[in-house]
């Protein structure tokens, strides 16, 4: 620990500086951030089974430390090249690689190999992003390629995915740009990478899915936007996902303004289609908002009542009826404490937002979750839904997040779940469970 807290104060003192001619620039760039969390009742793998035999501690208090560190590298005004390494670690973790090496390994049930590894909290040095972009190669076109983030909108169909400590979803790929004003088409092709604590990921090797997209955006001048996109998946080259076979695809459209005369507005529907295993896949998504935004009273509170949908089915149809979200963030949409995902869900929200001072936001929100299709399920290993009931839980979180200079982030964040009409977990009833978390963020 103390030697980690070292390279952070070591990495502070770098500096930006200029190289020579004017046109020509190096940017040194750091980030780190801490975060702290305390878990109550549930862990990332686990809910309410305290049993000697079940997957780490329902009491974690643990220290998240992520550090990315690189530079970033300015020929020309059109040219930019990027180099980052993030290194993420888990203190006092009770599910951390060193106690439990084989528990995020994904591979077929009852074998050891081939796998694959997906930790969300651990990645020892790691290539953050490695790219080349050439903006304005032609009018209007710019290129990207190499190891990216990549996100549109909402990120609910693409997004960076802040899933734990080391990020859910990060490309390998080439992007290619077409923005004049307010309006833009983007398409890329590539792969998604895996997350190995022990490996360092190359780009466009040991890809978890090879896929890409369509994103873009028209805005109609005081009336809304809107946001056509598609989106495709398939067997990445990493071990065991490289036999399976499947092909999916996401077509459809977002409509939203967020200050309609003091009106908001958000919908967004989704079609899946394709095959997987010798089935066709057929399901659907959707996710509306309707709210208020009080302009003329202290901290302008937005009102709004939410529901996310996602189609689900059974493992014996003759078709996939379950939802897949495609590429999306996971992080605030379904509850914060990331019980649920948007797949076979329906999640219906009461939102209050508040902004008291400059640069806060503060969320208080009321989760009500409902499975559409409650066979088979089974939700951080031991939530199992009773015979013939639909009601998984309520969640109520607050969250805030507060610039406080241009360097500094601070945030806060507490839930709590009320479980629903769960059957008994290790012969006990399902208790409530909660937590916390603080996060210091300093970026340089």
């Amino acid at each position: 620990m103390n030697k980690a807290i070292t390279i952070i104060i070591l990495l502070i003192g770098l500096v930006k500086v200029n190289a020579q001619p004017d046109s020509v620039k190096i940017k040194f760039d750091l980030s780190v951030r801490y975060r702290l969390e305390l878990w109550n009742g549930m862990n990332g793998k686990n809910y309410g089974d305290d049993s000697p035999t079940a997957f780490g501690k329902l009491n974690d208090n643990i220290l998240y430390q992520r550090v990315i560190t690189g530079l970033t590298f300015l020929p020309s005004k059109k040219i930019t090249i990027a180099f980052h390494l993030q290194d993420s670690r888990a203190f006092g973790w009770s599910l951390r690689n060193s106690v439990y090496p084989d528990l995020f390994k994904i591979r077929k049930a009852g074998t050891q190999t081939p796998y694959y590894t997906m930790n969300p909290n651990e990645e020892f040095f790691e290539i953050y992003d490695a790219y080349v972009e050439y903006n304005q190669l032609l009018k209007d076109l710019s290129v990207k390629l190499g190891r990216q983030k990549i996100f549109y909108g909402d990120s609910r169909i693409f997004g960076p995915g802040e899933w734990g400590n080391t990020g859910r979803w990060t490309w390998d790929a080439l992007k290619v740009s077409y923005k004049k004003g307010e309006n833009f088409v983007d398409a890329f092709a590539g792969g998604t990478k895996i997350h190995d604590p022990e490996k360092v990921s190359i780009p466009f090797t040991q890809t978890e899915f090879w896929g890409g997209g369509i994103y873009s955006h028209i805005n109609i001048p005081k009336v809304f936007s809107i946001e056509p996109f598609y989106a495709y998946k398939t067997e990445g080259s990493a071990d065991y996902i490289n036999n399976l076979q499947f092909k999916r695809n996401w077509t459809g459209l977002r409509i939203f303004n967020n200050d309609f005369n003091h009106f908001v507005f958000d919908l967004t529907a989704v079609k899946e289609f394709g095959s997987e295993n010798g089935k066709t896949i057929d399901a659907y998504g959707w996710f509306a908002k309707a709210g208020y935004q009080f302009h003329n009273i202290p901290a302008k509170p937005i009102i709004s009542i939410r529901e996310s949908y996602a189609s689900g089915g059974k493992k014996t149809d003759d078709k996939i009826y379950t939802f897949e979200p495609a590429y999306g963030a996971q992080d605030k949409y379904y509850g914060w404490m990331n019980i649920t995902t948007w797949s076979n869900l329906d999640d219906r929200e009461i939102v209050l937002e508040l902004f008291p001072v400059k640069n806060m936001w503060v969320e208080i929100k009321y989760n009500r979750f409902y499975i559409p299709v409650p066979d088979d399920v089974t939700l951080l290993n031991t939530m199992k839904l009773d015979p013939g009931k639909h009601h998984l839980g309520d969640e109520f979180d607050t969250f805030i997040r507060y610039q406080v200079l241009k360097h500094w982030q601070l945030t806060g964040a507490f839930g709590y779940f009320i479980p629903g009409e769960l059957s008994p977990i290790n012969n006990k009833p399902a208790k409530d469970a909660e937590w916390f978390a603080l996060q210091v963020l300093f970026t340089f």
